[in-house]
């Protein structure tokens, strides 16, 4: 068997942080991001009244922005709306996308951190760049819907030996590590905001900024 080529994994920054097919399910998990805005005003009467100070949409459980709503996000409908197009095609882009060999048929999505988290009713999106002939190089990114009460407490508790931060108005964790049967780097990455949960796999794949390029699509 062969080995594809990128040795080494250069994984994204911790603040600001793609072609065809791709796999959308429905079958009891989630998804579901869109961005807004919303402030309230302060309301004048003719005994002025102390301003109301606008609150955070009621579902973020992270770092909440007054007066901002930046917790929901919009699934894409198809993978190359998860990133730019052409900026990944040497790294990853240019790989077969969710080839049967590779992802079964019709698509298995394994079970991830993400898992436990994923609301009922909901849709997600899979994607998987990668050569059936190679032994490992691969990229997948998951984007689904979770519970925004239990998702981030559950990723900070069950992300251990992860590097792990809050960057104004998600949480990313990530680990970087060697291939246990080839000497090549692995990456795994999470992130969550509000009800969107994104979940980044990868080995032999060099990306830096992926996580912000797929963040950027999203919200």
């Amino acid at each position: 068997m062969r080995r594809n080529r990128t040795t080494g994994l250069a994984l994204l920054a911790l603040a600001a942080l793609p072609l065809t097919g791709c796999a959308q399910a429905t079958s009891g998990v989630g998804t579901g991001p869109s961005d807004g805005a919303s402030t309230s005003a302060a309301a004048t009467t003719a005994a002025p009244t102390a301003p109301t100070s606008a609150s955070p949409r009621p579902t973020s459980t992270i770092t909440p922005v007054p007066g901002v709503d930046d917790d929901a996000g919009r699934l894409p409908d198809s993978c190359s709306g998860l990133i730019t197009a052409g900026r990944w095609d040497s790294a990853f882009a240019d790989a077969p996308l969710n080839d049967p060999a590779a992802v079964g048929n019709p698509v298995v999505v394994p079970k991830d951190d993400l898992t436990p988290v994923l609301q009922p009713d909901g849709k997600q999106l899979y994607c998987v760049w990668r050569d059936p002939q190679a032994d490992t190089t691969f990229l997948s990114i998951r984007v689904a819907t979770v519970d925004s009460t239990t998702a981030y407490p559950h990723l900070k508790s069950a992300l251990n030996g992860y590097d792990c931060s809050l960057d104004g108005y998600g949480y990313r964790c990530q680990e970087i590590s060697e291939n246990s049967q080839y000497p090549v780097t692995d990456g795994d990455t999470y992130y969550t905001r509000g009800d969107v949960g994104i979940h980044i796999q990868q080995s032999n794949v060099t990306t830096s900024g992926l996580l912000d390029d797929v963040i950027a699509h999203v919200f």
